[in-house]
């Protein structure tokens, strides 16, 4: 099923991986990520796994609890780090 937000399927993909109470067949619904089953184990990996998948470095953001309030939100912070040249990380 398509998501309400555009973003790519390898986000899209990673993020499902991490949020247990998410259906398969399942949108992903615009609420808090941890409402959708996102533990601080879970989000520790998902972080890890979106900083290598997109050359990332999350930093302070991780402390943001913002940045766990919906996915296009969590999405909006993956493509301001990507546009960001300071915020890649080390290869």
């Amino acid at each position: 099923m398509s998501s309400p937000t555009t973003w790519p399927a390898s986000f899209e993909a990673i993020l499902r991986r991490y949020l247990a109470a998410l259906r398969v067949d399942e949108d992903i619904p615009a609420e808090p990520l941890v409402d959708l089953g996102l533990d601080s184990l879970r989000a520790t990996a998902l972080l890890a796994e979106l900083e290598q998948e997109f050359g990332v470095d999350f930093g302070d953001e991780v402390l943001d609890p913002a940045l766990f309030s919906s996915a296009a939100h969590m999405w909006a912070v993956v493509q301001e780090l990507t546009d960001d040249p300071l915020s890649h990380a080390p290869q």
